[in-house]
């Protein structure tokens, strides 16, 4: 399914016309301000002398994106802010990572090359695969906004410490009797559901940053309301929701329920041969 190019939500079907690249008008204005922020400079700045670069390299500008998304949020990530951060011409950027798209490719790869996976790794294919989605996972965690930049499984970032983690994984179950293309399917799969799973720590905390209020404090602000929608005679089931269900559906227990369940399910294509 196609999502937003900016906060990654699903996007419906276009009717006629050109498919939507935006879930909304407020989305395609972030778009738009994040284009006229990294274009490049004009003639006349281009004459202005750039401010001194000694130590600038692709290094320290990609330290410096990762850093600030961890701040602010991916949205806030521009060849512009960056070069306001560092103290440099946008110009100068531009002599070591050619754009945007190009600048968030190596964010990923940086984020996943700090953590990679260890050699050989534990005995099993089930706690191999497991390793390594708890890995992929405490990455999103720690970096929200990397699940929107990894995402994209039909156009992958060109990140080979992130396609690492797709090769050990296809490591872990050689030997079982299953195809190539079966391999890679399981490995995609894993990831696709990691990045699935994390999409809402982004937007919570994006909502944090927004409100200042925590999930759980969100929530109790808005009782009532829910409460009121609970006691629709259509939703007999969601009627019974209460705290032991808002404490199952937060995003870490999310991933743990899926992650056993997805293992389970390999087992059994493995059983079967």
């Amino acid at each position: 399914m196609a999502t937003c190019e900016m906060c990654g939500r699903a996007l419906r079907p276009s009717v006629r016309g050109r498919p939507r690249r935006y879930c909304s008008r407020a989305c395609s204005a972030r778009a738009y301000r994040a284009r006229v922020a990294d274009r490049p400079a004009t003639v006349e700045a281009r004459r202005t002398p750039e401010v001194a670069e000694a130590g600038l390299d692709q290094d320290v500008i990609v330290r410096a994106a990762v850093a600030l998304a961890d701040r602010e949020g991916v949205g806030a990530v521009s060849m512009r802010r960056l070069a306001g951060d560092l103290g440099v011409g946008v110009m100068s950027l531009y002599r070591y990572v050619a754009g945007r798209e190009e600048l968030n490719d190596l964010m990923v790869d940086a984020v996943f090359g700090a953590r990679p996976l260890p050699e050989p790794g534990p005995d099993g294919w089930r706690a191999k695969l497991e390793l390594s989605a708890r890995e992929e996972w405490a990455l999103y965690r720690a970096h929200p906004w990397l699940s929107h930049l990894a995402a994209a499984t039909t156009r992958p970032p060109n990140a080979p410490n992130l396609l690492a983690y797709t090769d050990w994984r296809m490591r872990a179950l050689g030997g079982h009797g299953l195809d190539f293309a079966t391999l890679v399917q399981i490995a995609i799969m894993i990831g696709t559901y990691l990045q699935s799973a994390a999409v809402p720590l982004a937007y919570e905390a994006q909502a944090a940053r927004r409100t200042r209020h925590t999930r759980r404090q969100w929530a109790a602000a808005r009782q009532e309301a829910f409460e009121r929608t609970m006691r629709d005679p259509r939703l007999p089931m969601v009627s019974e929701f209460g705290a032991e269900a808002f404490e199952a559906s937060e995003p870490e227990n999310i991933f743990e329920f899926g992650l056993h369940r997805m293992l389970d399910g390999i087992a059994v294509l493995l059983e079967r041969g």
